[in-house]
């Protein structure tokens, strides 16, 4: 009986062949996730993501991607939470 791969077991195989291409895979996958909202399809991605990097890897992804959604988001990394002083 033949084996046939699953989709996940063949972009992870790719991957391992072309880590530069993650970072174009991830922006593809969070702006797809952006306009379709399909919360499955992106945790099936990062998925593979995760299995393909180690996971100190994760963690500077992680901190990267915080970064970006902020930039992109215009959230000051510090603000000043006002007071109201009707004592």
């Amino acid at each position: 009986m033949r084996k046939f791969r699953t989709l996940d077991e063949f972009e992870e195989e790719y991957f391992r062949k072309h880590p530069e291409e993650i970072d174009d895979y991830l922006t593809e996958i969070f702006q797809e996730y952006a306009e379709e909202n399909d919360s499955g399809t992106l945790l099936a991605s990062l998925r593979v993501v995760v299995r393909v990097r180690e996971i100190n890897e994760i963690a500077i992804l992680r901190d990267s991607t915080d970064n970006f959604c902020d930039s992109k988001l215009d959230i000051p990394q510090t603000a000043e939470v006002p007071t109201n002083h009707d004592d």
